[in-house]
């Protein structure tokens, strides 16, 4: 894991999925991996959710209920568990007439304490948009 160019892995994307349904209590399943011109496609599948976008507030809100410190608009550091979460905009979420909040495909990444207090003082560092 660990890729330096644009984009995950797909060992990184897995792992992304997979805490994506850790943190958010999601159901994204794992159908299967094809190739494509020598290329993996990982093709994955989740219930339909019918809802709206939430506010940024109530994204906050889940947030910080869950134990996660806002660095910015949209990203999220959880010390403890060293994780980032980024790229958690209403246009990446969907709020159920429950109330219920599904983050669609946010951006999760395993951080260094170092560089999460990186970001701490440099939270205009991180790619947001």
């Amino acid at each position: 894991m660990g890729s330096r160019t644009h984009g995950a892995t797909p060992s990184e994307y897995l792992d992304r999925l997979a805490l994506q349904n850790q943190i958010f209590d999601d159901d994204i399943r794992l159908e299967r991996i094809v190739a494509n011109n020598g290329q993996p496609i990982i093709i994955t599948s989740q219930p339909a959710i019918k809802g709206d976008a939430p506010t940024q507030a109530a994204l906050d809100e889940l947030m910080l209920g869950k134990g996660y410190e806002k660095l910015d608009e949209g990203a999220y550091y959880d010390e403890r568990a060293g994780l980032l979460v980024f790229d958690l905009f209403p246009r990446n979420a969907i709020q159920a007439a429950d109330g219920h909040i599904y983050p669609i495909d946010p951006v999760i990444q395993r951080i260094t304490p170092d560089f999460g207090q990186f970001l701490r003082q440099e939270p205009y560092t991180i790619n947001l948009r």
